[in-house]
């Protein structure tokens, strides 16, 4: 296995400071002399680690999706049982909707097609099989249902999270991301919990979801 060369710290921090704007401002309205400006360098600077915007965004999403695959494959060594390992998630992925602009997600599908590709991999392949995983174990432990068809509950909660950030379905002024993703969450517990997991969400796990991030 090819050893992956590590990040220099400098492109790192660049990267990261970069996609803090995105996340604020979201992509398309930011522009390159924008981006150095924010960020008080030159435009130069900027081009010594990309070849243009489009290489930009691309290398801010690996970047974190980089990041959140981090996180929440720590959380799922955590040893929990399924459904506080579900909510663990659940909190850090709500908390990542809740800093981004809710534009990002339309404009990448609409103006950058491959680094919204990779995002769509990311969600797929490796949030794909964490929640595979996390049903399976669940359906072991008794806390979900034994007749839950897993890849296709898998498959529904992919397509679920998809919806989050398609606006045709949630226009931004009328819903907002996060109160979407806690009514998704919400339901797809509900869905396949049996009667013991459904207690244990509701006596233990639901407020600490609905509680404010402190």
């Amino acid at each position: 296995m090819i050893k992956e060369k590590p990040i220099d710290p400098d492109k790192e921090k660049l990267l990261r400071d970069v996609t803090q704007l995105f996340m604020a401002y979201g992509v398309k309205r930011m522009t390159m002399d924008e981006i150095a400006g924010q960020l008080h360098i030159s435009k130069k600077t900027l081009y010594r680690h990309v070849k243009d915007k489009a290489d930009l965004v691309l290398q801010c999403v690996r970047l974190e999706c980089g990041y959140e695959e981090g996180q929440i494959r720590a959380i799922t060594e955590k040893g929990l049982n399924a459904v506080d390992e579900n909510i663990e998630i659940s909190r850090f992925v709500l908390g990542q909707i809740e800093q981004v602009h809710p534009a990002v997600f339309s404009e990448l599908e609409s103006y950058y097609p491959e680094a919204w590709h990779e995002l769509q991999e990311s969600r797929q392949g490796f949030t794909g099989e964490v929640i595979f995983k996390n049903i399976s174990k669940g359906i072991e432990e008794g806390d979900f249902r034994a007749d839950t068809h897993v890849e296709i509950a898998v498959r529904l909660w992919i397509a679920r999270i998809n919806a989050i950030f398609d606006p045709r379905l949630f226009p931004m002024r009328e819903f907002a991301m996060s109160e979407i993703y806690r009514q998704m969450f919400n339901q797809q517990i509900r869905g396949i919990a049996t009667e013991k997991g459904l207690k244990y969400f509701e006596e233990r796990i639901q407020p600490k979801l609905n509680a404010s991030e402190k």
